[in-house]
């Protein structure tokens, strides 16, 4: 979810909610002889609303199931999920007087649940916002996520056409002269065109090649744009001008292989916040239910 111009409502709102809770909070626990309790009136008001705010906030996967329903819009479910649910916090804070219960009761797993959900949806909001234009500023190359393996598979194919075509088998040509003995000598120039070949496929079969072909191109020298950069320059200072544009081509290669890379890291950070936020939602859901049934039970 992205916070912009348009969440300013939103955030306006909770935040006014929330001082005005929190000044009714402040004369309630500093008046009540008992300190502020769950079980006052005050403090299950707090805990009615805080809880009916958890609700509302988990109703959102509900209604992205039923995106055909006509149950608003799901940029205002999400707005509201947000906003409302981190509202619920201090609330039930509120209602429970700053006070998490005994090490190891239910009351107190559920906070240290909530807290976990909460902190997590905060970090979940933060990378939504921070990810994508990341994406969008630092990526060149980017693609659709579920495409990245077949895109670089591509990638090591064009690598290789390149090198291929570029350290042709050496052939006997009219730069070549035939010695008094009859043994066939190389030229000087075409010495060097041979050995700028022999450079050249070397380079690619021992960094690019196996950097293509690494399933997450981890812990070699063209991991490291720093690293890669090096070697290039210091392969390409050695090869004549003829011999640079095929070099330059695979360097393309090469980093164009490392932003998608990148893009593959950043989609998981944009994703793997959810394995906690999600599981433990729902688990907090059950335990309040749980906590509720409890409390009337004993009421």
């Amino acid at each position: 979810m992205l916070v912009d111009k348009k969440s300013t409502p939103w955030i306006a709102a909770a935040l006014i909610l929330f001082v005005i809770a929190t000044a009714l909070y402040i004369p309630y626990a500093w008046n009540a002889p008992k300190g502020a309790l769950g079980g006052s009136w005050q403090g299950l008001t707090y805990g009615i609303v805080g809880t009916a705010l958890m609700a509302f906030a988990m109703l959102l996967a509900l209604r992205k199931r039923l995106r055909t329903w006509q149950l608003g819009r799901v940029y205002t479910w999400t707005q509201g999920h947000v906003w409302l649910a981190l509202l619920s916090y201090p609330l039930i804070l509120f209602h429970a007087g700053l006070h998490w219960g005994q090490p190891g009761s239910l009351t107190w797993v559920m906070m240290w649940i909530f807290t976990v959900v909460v902190l997590s949806g905060i970090f979940g909001v933060i990378i939504q916002n921070i990810i994508p234009r990341m994406l969008l500023s630092d990526l060149q190359h980017e693609t659709i996520y579920d495409e990245i393996d077949h895109v670089i598979h591509e990638l090591a194919g064009e690598a290789a056409k390149i090198v291929v075509a570029a350290t042709p088998t050496e052939e006997i040509t009219e730069d070549e002269t035939l010695s008094s003995g009859g043994t066939l000598i190389a030229t000087a120039p075409m010495a060097m065109l041979i050995t700028a070949r022999r450079q050249l496929a070397e380079f690619y079969a021992s960094q690019i090649k196996p950097y293509l072909a690494s399933p997450r191109g981890k812990a070699l020298l063209l991991t490291n744009a720093a690293r890669s950069k090096a070697a290039f320059d210091e392969v390409r200072r050695s090869l004549p001008q003829s011999m640079r544009e095929p070099l330059n081509n695979l360097e393309s290669i090469t980093n164009e292989r490392r932003q998608l890379e990148r893009q593959r890291h950043l989609h998981h950070w944009l994703h793997t916040w959810l394995l906690i936020h999600v599981p433990l939602s729902y688990a907090l859901t059950v335990l309040a239910i749980v906590h509720i049934l409890i409390a009337l039970r004993y009421r």
